[in-house]
Order: C-alpha cells, then sequence, then structure tokens
C-alpha cells in the first residue's frame, strides 16, 4: 500500500512537472507573441508619427500655396496694405524703428505676379536677423532682392547696459502670386 501511495505520489509530480513544464512554453510561445506584436505596433506608431509630421509639413506648404494663388491681374489694395501691417506690426514686435514701409513696383510676367516693397529701418544686427527669420515663416511666397546693412556712423543705443550700434537697414523684397489659369480660353 504505501508503494501504491508512494507510485501515485511519484506521478503526482511528474504529472505537476508536466504541468508546469507545458504552462511555461505555451507562455513563452505566447509571451513571443506578444514581443511581436509589440514591434508591430511601435513600427506601426512610428509611421502614423511620421504621417502626422508630414502632414503638418504639408499643410504649411498648401497654405503658401493657397496663399500665393489669385484669379486678379495685380495686387488688391487690400492685401498691399496687410502685408504692409504685418511688416509694421513684425517691426513693432521687435522695436525697430521704420522710416519707410510702402508698395513699390508690381508687375506680371507670365502668370507670375510679382509685388515689390521697399523698408528702411534702424536695428541692431539681432533685431534684424530676428526680423528676417519671422518673414521667412510668413505663408507668403517671398524673395529678398536687396538688403543693405549700412553704419549710421556713432549712432548708438543702450539697451539692458549694452552698447548697441545701430544700422541703417535698406531691404526691397517681393511677394509672388501665381494667377490662376482662367477656364474661359476653352
Amino acid at each position: 500500500m504505501k508503494r501504491n501511495y508512494l507510485i501515485l505520489l511519484l506521478l503526482m509530480v511528474l504529472v505537476s512537472f508536466g504541468f508546469f513544464y507545458s504552462a511555461e512554453l505555451m507562455l513563452a510561445k505566447k509571451a513571443s507573441q506578444i514581443d511581436q506584436q509589440d514591434r508591430l505596433i511601435k513600427r506601426y506608431q512610428e509611421q502614423v508619427n511620421s504621417a502626422k509630421v508630414v502632414n503638418d509639413e504639408l499643410k504649411e506648404v498648401s497654405t503658401v500655396i493657397k496663399n500665393s494663388l489669385t484669379d486678379k491681374r495685380e495686387l488688391s489694395v487690400d492685401e498691399a496694405n496687410n502685408f504692409i501691417r504685418e511688416l509694421a506690426e513684425l517691426a513693432d514686435t521687435y522695436k525697430i524703428a521704420v522710416h519707410a514701409l510702402f508698395p513699390k513696383v508690381s508687375f506680371l510676367a507670365g502668370n507670375l505676379l510679382e509685388q515689390q516693397f521697399a523698408l528702411e529701418l534702424d536695428c541692431t544686427y539681432i533685431q534684424l536677423g530676428q526680423f528676417l527669420a519671422s518673414i521667412d515663416r510668413y505663408d507668403y511666397l517671398i524673395k529678398v532682392n536687396t538688403l543693405d546693412v549700412r553704419s549710421q556712423g556713432s549712432k548708438e543705443r543702450i539697451v539692458e547696459d549694452n552698447r548697441q550700434t545701430l544700422y541703417k537697414v535698406i531691404l526691397d523684397l517681393s511677394i509672388f502670386k501665381i494667377v490662376k489659369e482662367s477656364n474661359d480660353a476653352r
């Protein structure tokens, strides 16, 4: 009888080991499947994040393109005045003295409308850099035609206990609009 109990006990131990061993194999297999799915999810999440970044960049490009399309063969007075106002507000943001800011020549070459603007500013190099960087972020097709920086002799101003030299800056820039082709030519 004792022998039967020992055999039964041994059999129970073997069955237990078999059960735990098969459970461990099953769990290891499931864990590897979960790791594989995690890697797939991570890869797809990276692709989604990349797509979001590209989408945001394309939205910016789309905005520039939308702002650059027009049906008119010349820039309207309101559009020119709005751009001048934006430039003046930007100069005010960086505490740049504006002596002149006006539209110059507007002309059409093929389907490309160009409106030139002239600015005359008094600013430091740092202010000029900030101003140009901000213009670069505008939703227009902009080209800086002329950037003339001249020393004003001994003109300096004290800003936060630093002496900074003011420069006279003459800036000619152009914004471009693309004239849409009309459907009337069919």
